[in-house]
């Protein structure tokens, strides 16, 4: 080969390896943006991802959204930036749009901005509730008779409609029992003439469901219709089955759940053999030291040992302890007498618990079957007289019963209810050695002077007993200052533990869970989109105020959102509230106990409430964290007022 040919074959040689390396090198970046839903519900959560080829530099994909037409809020991402395939969690704007306002989302290449991908326009739209029964339970305070009340419930939704239903309604002059729930039509809502059971959105979101039973004795009148009660709820987003509720009408101010109902129960069968941890609390209408009522609190486990179907309660593997009046007498490990029963479950799933002890009046509370593990409870027609209701959680018993190992754990706790100075309100994280120890923290709220400001306060002194039952004694907690209390506790075995306090200056209830995720909490684990409800009482004694809404952080300290808000007020009148907007800060804590603020719901400095009022305080919360998803107990620790909510996701 001459060197002429030899210089031609190397230099085209080199050529086509160029042109190859070109070819492989060149090839564009691309990028899909996977499957996006055209509608999502307000403040839901989806996941999204997008897949990048031929980038390497693996730089991945940034989020962002906008809205047409442009100026309102289009939703967020987290995180922001996701490897290729990875998946970010979107969440839909917490309010509805204004009419024909789409989103689109975008994807976009880290490595070139200039290729993008955005998906088909998204219209968000309300959230709604699926066909099914539906349980729903609300406490509070009434306007005509200013006295606490309870109500518990079932009502079906069909196509959007609520078909039927009935409700046990009681409040400290009487019980008002066996309330139909009529049926409703579609396309209705709160102006529809004559009204009727509706569910319906509200211009915010939020659902609105109006119940009608036709009686006069309860809820407000509208034309010539009686017994309209009307509830806004928040959905909560990681669960359609299920929201936050309160009512929100002239006649009361309460707060509640509302849940899908989920079997549990066969219509003309009584349950059984089958135990409860239970608790209730409310008042009574024993009267001692002249008080306008009397705080009650009870709390057991019922265990129905009858054959299937008889509903039998021979009060064997029962027990209950009670906290009645400040009367300095608390009846503790008490036994339900053999002539106490569990009735039949009707169509709806109501059953009866007929509670009879040696120690106190008849005890009769209907409840509302959610699920084979949970049962809404309040109090119908009987001899004890009171107003109270509370939860009924099926156990599943360890094998051998309940032990101090197996009961070894720690509990996140919000109570409330009465004491000496008026209303009360507590939170605490409790961790129960197998040893019998306590230890952790509490938080209270009475408004009175010598309130700790300072908080979490750690418990001392504290030691606790556990029955076979599920039943734990804990004695002695003690803040090191102030308080000193006891607290009962029901163990279900499956995370859940009611409460009651036995103490002869205060009568608490409520509810508390295993925390999970304890010792390595952090800002990142409140973040996303919540359900926010709250109840208290304004610093002047004014009146019950209850709120309820969707509020969203940001995973880096902040929330923000609304909240309808009813307030009571017994001064000046009922006052509603749409829309108003909410927002928090915390800091983390490795423990679970984040420390910070809410502003917006406070009843006498914001002016959406008080004409007046100079504006919107950034109140003192501590929020006692149930879980690694966020989920937490709220409650205010400052003098301003008394607030107790649940910010959750599911």
């Amino acid at each position: 080969m001459t060197f002429r040919k030899s210089l031609l074959l190397l230099t085209a040689l080199a050529t086509i390896a160029t042109l190859v390396g070109c070819s492989s090198s060149s090839k564009p970046i691309t990028l899909t943006l996977n499957s996006v839903p055209t509608s999502l519900i307000v403040n839901s959560q989806t996941s999204l991802s997008a897949s990048v080829a031929n980038d390497k530099a693996n730089g991945g994909v940034t989020w962002s959204c906008t809205t047409t037409p442009a100026g309102s809020p289009c939703g967020t991402f987290n995180p922001t930036t996701t490897a290729s395939g990875a998946s970010t969690t979107y969440t839909a704007p917490g309010i509805l749009l204004p009419a024909n306002t789409t989103i689109t989302i975008t994807a976009t290449s880290v490595t070139n901005s200039a290729i993008s991908q955005s998906s088909q326009p998204i219209t968000i739209v309300a959230a709604t509730l699926a066909d099914g029964n539906y349980v729903f339970s609300l406490s509070g305070f009434d306007t005509s008779d200013e006295v606490p009340y309870r109500v518990a419930g079932v009502f079906t939704v069909a196509g959007g409609v609520i078909m039927q239903g009935e409700q046990d309604f009681v409040d400290f002059y009487g019980p008002l029992s066996g309330d139909q729930i009529s049926a409703g039509t579609s396309g209705c809502s709160a102006t529809t003439t004559p009204i009727v059971s509706c569910l319906t959105t509200t211009a915010d979101g939020n659902l609105q469901i109006i119940l009608v039973t036709g009686d006069s004795d309860l809820g407000i009148s509208v034309g010539s219709v009686n017994g309209v009660e009307i509830l806004n709820g928040s959905v909560y987003p990681l669960n359609p089955g299920k929201a936050a509720i309160t009512e929100y009408d002239g006649s009361a101010s309460g707060s509640g759940v509302l849940e899908l109902q989920n079997g549990g129960f066969t219509s003309g069968t009584a349950p059984g053999p089958v135990s409860y941890a239970f608790a209730v609390g409310g008042v009574d209408q024993e009267e001692v030291d002249g008080g306008p009522f009397f705080p009650f609190a009870m709390g057991g486990v019922i265990y129905v040992d009858g054959a299937a179907g008889t509903g039998t309660i021979s009060g064997t593997g029962s027990v209950f302890d009670a906290n009645v009046d400040f009367s300095g007498i608390t009846y503790q490990n008490q036994d339900f007498a053999n002539t106490s029963i569990v009735s039949p479950a009707d169509a709806f799933g109501r059953v009866t618990f007929t509670l009879d002890s040696a120690s106190l009046p008849e005890l009769i509370l209907a409840g509302y079957v959610v699920s084979p593990n949970k049962i809404q409870l309040v109090e119908t027609v009987d001899s004890l007289g009171g107003a109270v209701g509370g939860t009924a959680f099926t156990q599943t018993v360890p094998s051998g019963g309940f032990t101090a190992a197996n009961s070894a754990a720690t509990y996140v706790i919000g109570v409330q209810g009465f004491d000496t100075s008026y209303f009360l309100q507590a939170a605490s994280q409790l961790t129960l050695a197998s040893a019998g120890s306590v230890s952790g923290f509490v938080d209270y709220n009475d408004l009175s002077p010598n309130q700790q400001v300072s908080s979490p306060d750690p418990v001392s002194a504290a030691t606790s007993t556990v029955d076979s039952t599920g039943r734990v004694t804990i004695s002695g907690l003690s803040d090191g200052e102030n308080v000193t209390y006891n607290l009962q506790l029901y163990l279900d075995g499956n995370g859940h533990a009611l409460a009651i306090t036995l103490d002869e200056s205060d009568a608490l209830g409520g509810a508390g869970y295993v925390q999970g995720g304890t010792g390595a909490f952090a800002d990142t684990d409140l973040a996303g989109t919540y359900t926010m409800g709250t109840t208290g009482w304004d610093v002047n004694g004014d009146g019950e105020f209850d709120t309820v809404g969707p509020v969203l952080a940001n995973g880096s300290n902040t929330f923000t959102g609304f909240n309808d808000v009813n307030w009571l007020n017994l001064d000046s009148g009922p006052l509603t509230v749409s829309d108003n907007t909410v927002t928090g800060a915390f800091t983390a804590n490795a423990g679970g106990i984040f420390t910070g603020t809410i502003t917006g719901i406070d009843m006498t400095t914001c002016p959406a409430f008080t004409s007046d009022a100079p504006g919107c305080t950034a109140d003192v919360f501590n929020y006692y964290l149930i879980d690694a998803t966020g989920d937490n107990i709220a409650i205010e620790t400052d003098l301003n007022q008394q607030t107790l909510g649940v910010i959750s996701q599911q």
